[in-house]
């Protein structure tokens, strides 16, 4: 069960119209491989920086690879400091851990209140930052745990924030302990991903070159086996629809080899191959539906939000993480992970829906508004920092 750690729920529209009280306004160290939105957890990082710094916090991102993010955070003022190496190597571990002494001063430098550690496969080099600076350390957990034994790594972690209920009991097996975490849904902020309708929808098909009256079915990933890619072209090949019917859209990194091989045995025109989008919007709002057949479980499954965000239905696999997105009304969205037969009945179910269930894409909306709310998003990820704070700061009875 999601545990709440603010009553107050947003009403539907941005986030930032709300400042806190001035005493409870924090300093925040974060770090990030790359300032660049390479993936799902970049964009988190960024979406959140920025709603955290509108709330009156300052932060300041630590990082390994500069990018195309800096000119957007130092807009809103966040400083950034690097370059540093957050890798841990068990046989380079001397030579590691004295490079992450230089990451500490930095960290001890900027006053911080809390260290907000968004990668937990660099837990080692929080922990040896946060203990060398004296700060407490918050980490968010994205993904699945790179270690088996958590119990001793975990031991100065003063919070834990998971993305689901699936990922928070994946950590919790691996040896952390439940009750120093929070489960802090992720949402999208929904001016970001504003809700499309027909007309919307017929200028971006345009602006794709697909004509207004054909479906899209979108897929946004890395085009490998392991995101279900496969499973998906077998069933986009089992409808047998004609481009001018229908045309499925994948964006994302070069195809491995099987997918390559796959894709070029497809029928010529039924399928669009894109690159990685810095901007996905156009896409989504071109969309019919859209589709994460992911075969691997997902932390989370953003791209779910993302698209329900815009008025899109989205299709995800009964796995993972996105059983904790796709639920009640949803939860028919949900196929098994690896069946191009039911993934094509579900695709073929939802392609014309503007035409069967004219208000699934409001309704769709509206689900994210209520289950995925931006703002309660914003003020459970505050709580979580401000408490790991304020558990430092206070008098140690003796």
């Amino acid at each position: 069960m999601t545990v709440v750690l603010d009553s107050r729920h947003a009403t539907a529209g941005g986030h930032g119209s709300r400042r806190r009280d001035p005493r409870a306004r924090l300093r925040i160290l974060t770090s990030t491989e790359f300032l660049e939105p390479v993936g799902g957890i970049e964009l988190c990082l960024d979406e959140d920086t920025r709603a955290l710094v509108a709330d009156g916090h300052a932060v300041e991102i630590l990082y390994a690879r500069d990018g195309s993010m800096r000119r957007g955070f130092e807009a809103e003022g966040v400083r950034m400091t690097g370059p540093f190496s957050f890798l841990f190597r068990p046989n380079h571990a001397l030579r590691d851990l004295a490079r992450f002494v230089r990451a500490a001063r930095a960290a001890r430098r900027s006053h911080a209140d809390v260290l907000w550690l968004n990668r937990p496969e660099y837990l080692v080099w929080g922990q040896v930052v946060a203990r060398i600076a004296r700060l407490p350390l918050v980490v968010h957990l994205h993904h699945a745990p790179n270690y088996n034994n958590l119990g001793l790594l975990s031991r100065r972690v003063a919070r834990f924030v998971a993305v689901s209920d699936y990922m928070k009991q994946e950590w919790v097996d691996r040896g952390i302990p439940e009750d120093r975490v929070a489960v802090v849904p992720n949402a999208v902020p929904p001016d970001k991903y504003p809700f499309a309708d027909l007309s919307d929808e017929a200028e971006a098909k345009i602006a794709l070159g697909v004509d207004p009256g054909t479906r899209v079915a979108l897929y946004l990933g890395r085009l490998v086996e392991s995101k279900g890619v496969a499973t998906l072209l077998d069933a986009w090949r089992g409808l047998g629809l004609a481009p001018s019917k229908a045309v499925l859209v994948l964006a994302g990194s070069d195809a491995d080899g099987p997918i390559a091989q796959l894709l070029s045995a497809m029928p010529e025109g039924s399928v669009r191959v894109l690159p990685v989008q810095s901007d996905v919007l156009p896409l989504l709002t071109a969309a019919d539906v859209v589709v994460s057949p992911s075969i691997a479980p997902e932390g989370f499954g953003r791209v779910l939000v993302e698209a329900m965000s815009t008025g899109r239905p989205a299709i995800g696999t009964r796995q993972g993480g996105m059983v904790d997105v796709l639920t009640g009304e949803m939860a028919p969205m949900l196929v098994i992970p690896g069946d191009a037969e039911g993934l094509a009945t579900r695709l073929s179910q939802l392609l014309d829906w503007h035409e069967s269930d004219p208000l699934l894409g409001l309704r769709c909306r509206a689900f994210v508004e209520t289950h995925f709310s931006y703002e309660r998003h914003v003020d459970d990820l505050e709580n979580v920092l401000m408490a790991a704070s304020a558990a430092r700061k206070a008098p140690v009875n003796r």
